[in-house]
């Protein structure tokens, strides 16, 4: 029998778990099971290990913690993860994948808006937050706080599992006719945007916002950490508000942290998802959002009648300072097909912090969420 391919919205990962196929030592919060993708969560079994590693194939990542790690962390308790350090966690959440079913990963919104950087780490497999068809085994969450030292413990969630079975992303004729039926890019005023502008091969291209009173957020130097237990943080410790620029232009210092949005809004229909991608790395040596993944319905609303919503985009120039624009291209919106709709939308009888935003907005662990 041929296998039905595509991304799996929440009804089929709910099957996942309750095939055992996705085991978890502890109960899954009914908030996890997002529309098409899963909320992992920390264990209390964590350890400093002086840099980044990747598992050889036939290694296994807890066989590498115990020749490579510093010092073992009990997150039982609440501890704090020193900016710059590298650890690793292991998930609570381990699999039993069937023969056709892959995963990959991403961080969370609300984690790469504080510039915490994690990736996933499964055995025998030299690929970061790349989960192999048919995994059986543990999962593991590399960990670098690297702007701002972070409180957390058991139970966290910092990233989130995509499962699919073939992902079926849409090629450049099928986003054409999908966005000649509907337009998914929007203009601030509510315009739709000229499919001709709009795609870039197999996915459609944003550009920066630096056209409104605050248009980002620059990361500062602060002693105090990040506790994730807290949603009432003064973000003005933490964060400057960057207003507009008088000629268009900003100068991005190479190793800041920045915030900014896009100028298009974007619409994710309810049977397809969203996986952001880096623009072009001939456009400049930065990267564009940890948190790469938009789940059905966001920017959407309940029936369609949503005009998009903007992306936020956290921002790292690496190799040199850069000079940035208005309208400057800075990210592709890559869109999948899922298998079915989900029986839950973003924004839609969800907690969904980001559901309203309307340009540049600071995690949800801060109160008031701008300076």
């Amino acid at each position: 029998m041929a296998i039905v391919q595509g991304t799996y919205p929440s009804q089929a990962i709910r099957a996942l778990l309750e095939g055992q196929q996705i085991i978890s030592e502890a109960p899954i919060k009914k908030e996890q099971i997002q529309p098409s993708s899963l909320d992992l969560t920390l264990s209390a079994e964590a350890y400093s290990v002086p840099g980044s590693l990747l598992p050889l194939p036939g290694e296994d990542v807890r066989a590498l913690m115990d020749k490579y790690m510093r010092h073992r962390l009990d997150l039982s308790q609440p501890r704090t993860l020193v900016r710059g350090e590298v650890y690793v966690v292991r998930l609570r959440e381990r699999l039993d994948l069937p023969s056709e079913v892959a995963a990959y990963a991403n961080n969370k919104s609300s984690t790469g808006r504080i510039d915490l950087q994690t990736r996933v780490l499964t055995s025998d497999n030299p690929r970061y937050d790349k989960i192999p068809a048919g995994y059986q085994g543990e999962l593991w969450l590399e960990i670098i706080p690297k702007s701002f030292d972070v409180r957390l413990q058991a139970g966290d969630s910092l990233n989130q599992a995509i499962f699919y079975a073939g992902r079926e992303v849409l090629t450049a004729a099928e986003l054409r006719a999908l966005y000649a039926a509907r337009p998914l890019l929007y203009s601030p005023d509510g315009a739709p945007q000229p499919v001709g502008r709009a795609a870039a091969g197999e996915a459609l291209l944003m550009t920066l916002d630096l056209d409104q009173p605050v248009v980002g957020y620059v990361a500062k130097k602060s002693f105090r950490p990040i506790d994730l237990a807290s949603f009432q943080h003064d973000p003005s410790e933490y964060f400057d508000p960057i207003p507009r620029p008088k000629d268009g232009a900003l100068f991005l210092s190479q190793g800041a942290f920045y915030i900014f949005s896009t100028w298009e809004y974007v619409v994710v229909p309810p049977d397809l998802a969203v996986e952001m991608l880096p623009y072009d790395t001939s456009a400049g040596e930065f990267r564009a959002h940890y948190a790469g993944f938009f789940d059905p319905g966001f920017g959407y609303g309940e029936r369609g009648e949503l005009k998009g919503t903007p992306a936020v985009l956290e921002v790292r120039p690496y190799e040199d300072d850069l000079i940035v624009r208005h309208r400057q291209p800075v990210c592709k919106m890559a869109y999948e097909r899922l298998l079915s709709v989900p029986d839950r939308l973003y924004g839609q009888g969800l907690k969904s912090h980001y559901a309203d935003q309307r340009g540049p907005r600071l995690s949800k662990f801060f109160s008031g969420r701008a300076p």
